[in-house]
């Protein structure tokens, strides 16, 4: 009788650590974060906001020219080949509808996940979607911190929108998938 209780109180271990530790169909926040920053991740035509004191700095650095108005309420900031050089892939904007400046990148960048908002089931079996600010790592002096990246509500990119990813659960474990839009 002794043996039998000491036999199910095992077995009753086993399956709360199997829980406890989880197993590759579980997928979280931080499940998220760790696959967003294990390495660069291919963005292709993105925007990502910008302070007014970087676009300064790149200036000064001419990665691109000062900024300068090309319509009425818009102004932009021609690109240099140095800019290209980070993945820049057009002339930043200052304009009316956005409360930073913005550029657009495109190439491998290494991710900071802060918190997600939300994560939440994929249209398809097996997939999960997150929302989360992310910010893109540049190494240039002028930018000591990510660049919050944009998400897209409605068709368009918005500053006050986090992005939105796809994971994809396969044989091996999470992958990231792509951005949504």
């Amino acid at each position: 009788m002794m043996t039998n209780r000491l036999l199910l109180g095992a077995v009753g271990g086993l399956c709360l650590a199997t829980i406890a530790c989880g197993t590759k169909t579980d997928f979280d926040g931080e499940i998220a974060r760790d696959i967003l920053q294990a390495g660069p991740i291919k963005l292709d035509v993105e925007q990502v906001t910008l302070t007014t004191a970087q676009l300064q700095c790149v200036a000064q650095s001419e990665l691109w020219d000062a900024p300068a108005e090309v319509s009425q309420g818009r102004t932009a900031a021609r690109l240099t080949d140095k800019g290209r050089e980070l993945n820049f892939t057009d002339d930043p904007v200052i304009e009316p509808s956005f409360h930073q400046p913005y550029a657009q990148v495109r190439g491998a960048f290494l991710m900071q996940m802060d918190d997600p908002s939300s994560v939440r089931d994929g249209e398809e079996k097996g997939t999960k979607v997150v929302d989360a600010k992310v910010g893109i790592k540049i190494p240039h002096a002028c930018f000591p911190n990510p660049l919050p990246l944009m998400g897209v509500k409605r068709g368009n990119f918005r500053e006050d929108t986090p992005p939105s990813f796809l994971f994809r659960l396969t044989g091996d474990g999470w992958h990231f998938e792509k951005l949504m839009h």
